[in-house]
């Protein structure tokens, strides 16, 4: 997509539209309800993230939009057979607290959104979902990380958001799989 929003952009409108989520909080709860219902409901998200809608805000009106446009970039995504999935996180040039907070966030959120989805006891999906699942919710309530050497913390942090990615891309695939190959239709006449 050509106009793909920017983190820190969806960051700003819902700090000025007032919503309760943050950016990768977002796009996080998306993900979970998406990988439970590929047909999950935008509006309830947005209600969410948002809450009453007041038809005066023309800030809270501008977040709703980009809110809109993540939930559908996101949900592109997941349905994505090229595995394009990628976490809604902080560019680089942010600090590293930073993006390890909205990695925790993310973590939090999207364990949020397959909990609104219906998910609520672990042991009735698949074993790799739920080892997962249980990883996330460790990474979203470890607390802080130790972020003493710059270099390894950068490398862990990136291994880590693959990791989390590549889980997501799994549990949706084990919960939703993708219709890879289309059935071939067979006449009904012998020739």
């Amino acid at each position: 997509m050509d106009n793909k929003i920017e983190c820190l952009e969806l960051e700003s409108a819902l700090l000025n539209g007032n919503a309760d989520y943050h950016a990768a909080e977002s796009q996080a709860i998306a993900s979970g309800m998406l990988v439970v219902n590929s047909s999950a409901n935008k509006l309830q998200w947005v209600q969410l993230l948002v809450g009453d809608i007041d038809p005066d805000d023309t800030a809270q009106h501008q977040a709703v939009a980009m809110l809109g446009q993540l939930f559908d970039e996101t949900r592109q995504q997941l349905q994505d057979t090229n595995l394009e999935f990628e976490l809604f996180l902080p560019e680089d040039d942010a600090s590293l607290q930073q993006r390890v907070n909205a990695l925790q966030e993310w973590c939090r959120g999207f364990l949020l959104g397959m909990s609104m989805s219906g998910i609520k006891d672990y042991d009735a999906l698949p074993e790799d979902s739920r080892e997962l699942l249980l990883d996330f919710t460790e990474i979203g309530t470890s607390g802080d990380f130790d972020l003493a050497n710059q270099d390894e913390s950068e490398e862990a942090l990136a291994e880590i958001i693959e990791y989390i990615r590549m889980g997501v891309l799994l549990i949706n695939e084990e919960l939703q799989p993708i219709k890879r190959f289309q059935p071939i239709k067979q006449s009904s006449s012998i020739h």
